[in-house]
């Protein structure tokens, strides 16, 4: 496969993304049925359970439902929840699984656990597979087919849960889809001139062999899923968590070489994440921070800021990924490798 197939369903995001809000409508209707039993105590949680980039796009529709329900919302592993935790379902669970092909091995053996939960949403790429066939309700992207490592199909998944969180939550879901039609704008505005938005990035960077990525609240998705999408993509080992969570410990590795992506994110942590971006790279380490709201000031030599459109919270990772899946390309290429190629997997992960 060559590198052009991989751009061009990066590129098709715009496209995916409007395709997404259109076949959201065939759901909503039992979406919001289903809005009604959470009322009436038909459930008394929420289990959320994918792998891969389904898995750490499940941490941002938690971070979406917990305000809004009277359940708690707990987040999954696959292969932890069935060889682990079973129990963790039951006869009065909700659950949300997510897998962009419907096949991946640990959410097929979710589909065969005893316990059949209460009620069961799907969010898959696709009506036939067999997930969505499973599930008591089933929400298709409709992204369009993906060879490549995930693009298109990640930030389709992003914005069906936005929508399903609005519609679980008893929300408006067209007030949210209007939001990502808008999205949907600006993304292709920003990629009508992609390589000038990337080169400063790869330029300031250089030649990576270690890369981490760090973000807060529903940007922490963004830099699970950056460093597993670099991994796969680059062959760049990468770390992905919590800025904070870097501060306990990780932070010791600060210090010229290294080389980090911060997401500032735009909720009420943005300024802790400007702020220790400044204290990483008063250490030292080569900081880039991708911002929609870009401080006068921050940049120095060790801190580059690379704006992005900005958006709410809770569709921000949409937009937050699509550099990081460029930057791919020429960290691929430096290392001599050909992007966005799979060596020792495939694209739908078939087997533990």
């Amino acid at each position: 496969m060559s590198n052009e197939r991989f751009l061009a369903e990066v590129l098709e995001q715009p496209q995916a993304l409007r395709r997404t809000v259109a076949s959201f409508s065939d759901a909503a209707d039992e979406l919001y049925t289903m809005a009604d039993r959470i009322q009436r105590g038909s459930f008394d949680r929420v289990v959320l359970t994918g792998m891969g980039s389904s898995l750490f796009g499940c941490h941002s529709l938690a971070l979406s439902l917990t305000p809004s329900l009277p359940i708690p919302v707990t987040v999954w592993d696959a292969s932890e929840l069935v060889h682990q935790a079973p129990t963790a379902l039951t006869g009065k669970t909700l659950l949300i699984a997510v897998s962009q092909s419907g096949e991946s091995a640990e959410v097929v053996e979710v589909t065969k656990l005893g316990q059949r939960p209460a009620a069961a949403i799907a969010i898959t790429n696709g009506p036939e597979n067999t997930l969505a066939g499973w599930a008591d309700v089933s929400l298709c992207t409709d992204a369009g087919a993906e060879e490549a490592v995930s693009s298109k199909t990640y930030t389709a998944t992003l914005a069906a849960q936005a929508l399903t969180a609005a519609a679980l939550g008893q929300q408006d879901s067209g007030q949210v889809a209007g939001q990502i039609l808008a999205l949907a704008d600006r993304l292709a505005d920003y990629l009508t001139d992609w390589q000038s938005r990337i080169e400063p990035i790869s330029d300031f960077l250089g030649p990576c062999a270690t890369l981490a990525y760090l973000g807060r609240g529903h940007s922490l998705s963004t830099a699970c899923t950056a460093a597993l999408i670099t991994e796969e993509s680059s062959k760049v080992f990468c770390m992905g968590v919590s800025a904070a969570q870097f501060r306990h410990g990780p932070i010791e590795l600060a210090r010229p070489g290294l080389k980090i992506v911060i997401f500032a994110g735009s909720g009420p942590t943005r300024r802790l994440n400007e702020n220790f971006a400044g204290e990483l790279a008063g250490h030292g380490a080569q900081v880039v921070l991708i911002t929609p709201e870009p401080q006068a000031g921050l940049d120095s030599a060790n801190l580059l800021q690379s704006p992005i459109p900005a958006t709410s919270p809770e569709l921000l990772p949409i937009l937050e990924i699509v550099p990081i899946q460029l930057l791919t390309i020429p960290l691929a290429e430096a290392r001599g490798f050909r992007p966005a190629t799979f060596q020792h997997t495939t694209k739908v992960t078939d087997r533990e």
